[in-house]
């Protein structure tokens, strides 16, 4: 693994472009340390980790440009507190690099602070205080319970409590993609879109990967797919089995008259709704359709339903002019780890998230390339 620095920077392998990417006209690397395969928030996350840490790194991505797949219409939505506890313990510090403004290429945050609510049934009282505590304890933050109260940071509880976070709030997923693989390349990293991977193959004991522009003969391979993984390349396939949930949001206009409102997540019921711009507002259910096509058309009536269900929360819905309805899909899976083996030496695959993947990434990156390169070191030894 080569060293950092501005000989690093200078070898960094970008155009201008907004992105920060090539497409795939110009010729592979044969090799690297660290092929990562998925230009969404976490393979971006653990490029820019595995850049910063010396190792030479390849961002394959499919599509023409990153942050495309799963991470573009993510809600983006960030807090501390996760009833998982394997999903807190990365959330915490995952807020904290996001309220930060230096470590990002832009020179500012990429949070927009509109608060976070987290809406349960009142027999969660002590629950949520203790991880009010806990949070604030690590971050310095004024994370409180609401109870008793009809409303907290423009959402109505419907007969619920909330764990109120005032310093969390939401992202632009795709735009902290291009962040992070902008500074992995300035750290030396290729990044390139438009490339497809057809397969990972174990040669003499190390992958090669294999791609519609040429093979690379890799230390290390980070499938980092989202729900693709479900069904993925020859030699990606995580040993636990990732299914791919569909998704829907919609976006409602929301008027001059109508108050501001934080971000929220009704446990009770999975429903929730963030600030998605000036004048916007997103609204979603769960949409428990599994194993749909990735490319499925938008539901109409469930976004009805949706709309119909957050009045409960959002009082000023059913005169909201609907905007548009996008459909996607989510990685399920095991929660248990960060990584998982394919089956292929030195090949993992990320775990599927299970809708927590923005909230982790910045966490979730920084291990997931500590352990990678803790690996690549025992191999060496």
């Amino acid at each position: 693994m080569r060293g950092t620095g501005a000989g690093g920077r200078e070898r960094a392998r970008v155009s201008a472009a907004g992105t920060g990417a090539r497409p795939a006209g110009g010729d592979l690397p044969g090799r690297a340390d660290v092929v990562v395969v998925g230009a969404g928030i976490t393979g971006a996350a653990v490029a820019h980790h595995l850049a910063r840490r010396g190792a030479s790194v390849l961002v394959l991505e499919q599509a023409p440009r990153p942050g495309t797949g799963a991470t573009g219409p993510s809600g983006g939505m960030v807090r501390a507190y996760d009833p998982d506890p394997d999903v807190a313990e990365l959330a915490v510090p995952s807020l904290a690099v996001y309220r930060r403004t230096e470590g990002w290429a832009s020179g500012r945050s990429p949070l927009h602070a509109a608060g976070a609510v987290t809406v349960a049934d009142p027999a969660q009282d002590a629950a949520l205080r203790e991880a009010a505590a806990r949070i604030n304890g690590r971050l310095g933050t004024s994370a409180h319970v609401v109870a008793r109260r009809p409303e907290a940071a423009g959402i109505h509880l419907a007969g619920g409590i909330a764990l109120v976070e005032p310093e969390a709030g939401w992202v632009a997923p795709a735009e902290v993609a291009a962040d992070w693989l902008e500074q992995a390349a300035g750290d030396g990293a290729t990044v390139r879109c438009g490339v497809r991977v057809r397969a990972a193959e174990a040669r003499g004991g190390r992958p090669v990967v294999v791609t519609d522009a040429g093979e690379v003969l890799a230390g290390s391979v980070v499938s980092a797919v989202g729900p693709w993984a479900a069904d993925p390349v020859p030699g990606l396939r995580p040993r636990s089995p990732v299914r791919a949930r569909s998704i829907q949001v919609s976006i409602v206009e929301r008027r001059p008259s109508v108050p501001p409102h934080a971000t929220f997540v009704d446990l009770r019921t999975g429903l929730y709704a963030k600030p998605a711009g000036p004048g916007r507002t997103l609204i979603g259910m769960p949409h428990l359709v599994w194993d749909s096509p990735l490319d499925a058309r938008p539901d109409p009536e469930h976004a009805r339903a949706t709309a119909r269900a957050l009045t409960a929360h959002l009082p000023w819905l059913p005169t909201a002019p609907h905007l548009t309805t996008v459909r996607a899909a989510d990685a399920y899976g095991p929660s248990a780890g960060l990584l998982e083996t394919t089956g292929v030496p030195h090949v993992w695959s990320v775990r599927g998230w299970n809708g927590a993947g923005v909230k982790t990434a910045p966490e979730a990156g920084r291990r997931i390339a500590e352990a990678v390169v803790t690996a690549a070191r025992s191999a060496a030894a």
